[in-house]
């Protein structure tokens, strides 16, 4: 555990060490639900540290009491995990699913790279928490960040309310239901993705769902272009199925003009990293490479 209370989810990186990653799913997802993409980093030497966000996995609930930005809150909990391996002392973390309790002890934004990954929801967090640490961070990795146009750090009530629904709906099916219905949904996933998914779905917390404002409240545009003054390298993978999903026209132009690079992954969905997951891998694994290259 974090001191913020967040449970991690270790994978420890195999032959030489490059340096480390801090992995963000997506609402209603969880650290376990990154194992895919983790193991494949983790292979080329990347240590990845995979929080639940709160109100997702095993860390806390959402306090409906709390007065602060929903998406400001998701923050503050990732700058204090960026803040622990700063200084050296490690975050408490699983161990891959193995339940070890040992720290990193990495010390990853002093001495070696330290990358930020999120997808979707985390992705905005992820980009807010890098903006408020800049120094400490080699490169954000996005995938089909959750993003609005025009900008905002609302979310519509109608669909706040539909996603609590279909969330409780998915809370009364079994496990394996579950995981039957998501691999009907997306067959092209990898049925190894289904269990953790499916956990995922129980453990998510239907009142931050249905709160809905998991995006931070500074403008996204704005944190990009303060990242990349900071020099941190920022790269968003969006899928190419529609306009509709994931990054529209207007997004990229928007990012590529705010100094981030881009790439589109066609036949690819707002789930770039399980509709293609080989392409994934190849544009991560690259990006990954650069930043583990001394300046």
């Amino acid at each position: 555990m974090t001191s913020a209370g967040l449970h991690v989810t270790r994978t420890p990186a195999r032959g030489t060490r490059r340096g480390t990653v801090v992995a963000v799913h997506g609402m209603m997802e969880s650290g376990p639900t990154l194992h895919g993409a983790a193991d494949a980093w983790a292979a080329t030497g990347w240590e990845v540290l995979a929080p639940d966000l709160r109100g997702h996995g095993r860390s806390p609930r959402w306090d409906p009491a709390d007065q602060l930005h929903a998406g400001d809150r998701l923050t503050e909990d990732l700058v204090a995990v960026l803040d622990e391996l700063a200084v050296g002392s490690g975050v408490g973390a699983d161990s891959d699913g193995a339940g070890s309790d040992a720290g990193s002890g990495s010390g990853a934004g002093v001495t070696e790279p330290l990358v930020l990954f999120g997808h979707s929801a985390g992705g905005g967090v992820v980009a807010a928490a890098a903006a408020l640490r800049p120094e400490r961070v080699a490169g954000v990795l996005l995938e089909d960040p959750f993003w609005r146009l025009p900008v905002t750090s609302r979310q519509d009530r109608a669909v706040a309310e539909q996603a609590y629904r279909d969330l409780v709906a998915r809370q009364t099916r079994s496990l394996a239901e579950l995981a039957a219905e998501g691999g009907v949904a997306h067959p092209g996933w990898d049925p190894a993705e289904l269990p953790a998914w499916a956990h995922a779905q129980h453990d998510a917390d239907p009142v931050l769902v249905r709160h809905g404002h998991v995006i931070p409240t500074p403008p996204w545009p704005d944190l990009v272009r303060r990242l990349t003054a900071a020099r941190v390298d920022v790269l968003v993978v969006t899928g190419g199925v529609s306009p509709e999903v994931g990054m529209t026209a207007r997004h990229r132009r928007l990012l590529v003009g705010s100094g981030a690079r881009l790439a589109v992954v066609d036949g690819a969905s707002h789930f770039v990293r399980r509709d293609a997951p080989a392409r994934f891998a190849a544009i991560s694994g690259e990006f990954l490479a650069g930043l583990a290259q001394p300046k």
